[in-house]
């Protein structure tokens, strides 16, 4: 059982991250030239690799919401897991995209590429913190 209260708001923020991801991929695949931000084979071939871990760190998210709400300790090791995948795939994407030139061609997929590549490492960043400091308050606890 946590002592720490999660915020509301950042509870909130793991639902959205984890239906907006789940939403990007219904985008993908039936709504062509809604999110891609190429059209080249290459790139799509790329992209669709990610499903299965964007699936994986959405229900990290989830399962991380509903534990942090049930104040209990499984939220943080699931807000950790969330976070880290959350980092690990913006890395990726942000690497593939520095690599292949794909930044120099700025469109609206592009930019909201940006935005998803930006979002990922600092809100895994921040969730990965964040979640950090529920261990930390549980260690305080345990020296009073």
């Amino acid at each position: 059982m946590l002592k720490k209260d999660a915020s509301r708001i950042f509870v909130w923020l793991e639902i959205i991250v984890g239906v907006l991801t789940l939403l990007y991929w219904a985008m993908f695949f039936f709504v062509p030239g809604s999110v891609q931000s190429s059209s080249e084979r290459c790139y799509l071939v790329f992209e669709r690799s990610f499903v299965a871990a964007d699936v994986w760190m959405s229900i990290a998210f989830f399962l991380s919401a509903y534990y942090l709400l049930k104040k209990d300790v499984k939220g943080v090791l699931w807000g950790i897991v969330a976070g880290g995948t959350f980092v690990y795939l913006g890395c990726m994407d942000i690497l593939y995209n520095l690599e292949n030139g794909m930044y120099m061609h700025i469109n609206a997929g592009m930019a909201g590429e940006i935005i998803i590549n930006l979002a990922s490492v600092i809100f895994g960043g921040i969730t990965i913190n964040y979640m950090w400091s529920f261990m930390k308050a549980e260690e305080n606890k345990k020296t009073l």
